[in-house]
């Protein structure tokens, strides 16, 4: 792949996800340029889908077609969707995200790079993200369906071209194949699920929507931030967890129908859901979640012993919090 893109992607992953910029180089040498650069891609639809206040329903609509148009297949004149993209990269407030959503004609650059196939699977996912994040732009989600349909919008879609990558990239037999395609989006629900749950006390300070369901929940935003209204915010936060703990079981299966030649991704997998798990015992009874200062986070120590043996901590935690 051209240097130049590459070097900028792995320079600005670093500076637009902490969490990803530690765990995509753990990937294998087959899939790892082509992880980053469909990473930064979601990114920058995220960026117009998240990052713009106030919001401006129709401009970010267009901004986001824009972002999915550039990263397709179809030859065309791009210019003017590069123009258009980089004059309201300023709308977004946070500096490296601007920059990287600036530099939207780089990454298409390393994008050029990949197999044709890549290509087309990346493109296929980055779609489906784009209708589903426009679908909810206004709606609010009141259900758990509506919920878990969001999330699969954000989040099960890049399960889906991570497993449609590695299907077409390495051998795997068909039964796990189809494990593989049965329980990728339940993988990605759990990790978006830890973050929205994580996440709700700065979510209803300082931005204009949440995604916790208070219709199935039976509980109000100014309940949930009302420290008078403990109980009702704590038993919300537990039917929200066990909601979550039902993914686990598929997070086991996922794993389990990995290859062994798949030790990069099999590492970055057990990682990432290892912190996710860690994460959901913290959040586990902890009014902190509504009431502390800043958003519930695993320990140093948790992180560290994370990092030495992630696939031990993966199956140990999943078993006990399950259980």
């Amino acid at each position: 792949m051209t240097a130049e893109p590459m070097n900028y992607a792995r320079k600005i992953l670093k500076k637009v996800s902490r969490s990803f910029a530690l765990t995509i180089p753990m990937l294998d040498d087959q899939i790892k340029d082509e992880v980053l650069l469909a990473y930064l891609q979601d990114r920058i639809l995220d960026n117009f889908e998240d990052e713009i206040y106030p919001p401006d329903l129709k401009l970010q609509k267009d901004l986001m077609d824009r972002v999915s148009r550039i990263f397709s297949p179809v030859v065309y004149d791009r210019s003017s969707d590069f123009e258009i993209i980089k004059k309201n990269s300023s709308l977004i407030e946070d500096s490296s995200l601007q920059e990287l959503t600036r530099n939207v004609d780089l990454v298409y650059q390393g994008y050029q790079s990949l197999e044709p196939k890549i290509q087309q699977v990346s493109h296929k996912w980055l779609q489906e993200m784009n209708q589903g994040m426009q679908k909810y732009l206004k709606k609010e989600v009141e259900t758990f369906a509506e919920l878990d349909e969001y999330c699969y919008y954000v989040a099960g879609t890049v399960g889906g071209f991570l497993t449609e990558t590695i299907i077409y990239k390495f051998e795997i037999d068909q039964q796990n194949q189809k494990l593989l395609m049965d329980n990728f989006n339940q993988a990605g629900l759990f990790l978006q699920k830890v973050n929205l749950i994580r996440d709700i006390r700065e979510d209803l300070e300082s931005r204009d929507k949440h995604f916790w369901p208070l219709k199935d929940l039976g509980i109000s935003e100014a309940e949930l931030a009302d420290p008078e209204c403990r109980e009702q915010a704590m038993q919300a936060l537990e039917q929200m967890l066990l909601d979550l703990k039902n993914h686990i079981p598929a997070l086991k299966k996922y794993y389990q129908a990995l290859p062994d030649e798949l030790k990069g991704y099999k590492k970055f997998f057990a990682v990432n859901n290892a912190l996710g798990l860690a994460t959901l015992d913290k959040l586990n009874n902890n009014p902190e979640v509504f009431y502390g200062d800043k958003p519930v986070k695993t320990s140093k120590l948790t992180f560290l012993n994370i990092m030495r043996s992630p696939e031990k901590y993966f199956f140990k935690h999943a078993a006990r919090i399950k259980d």
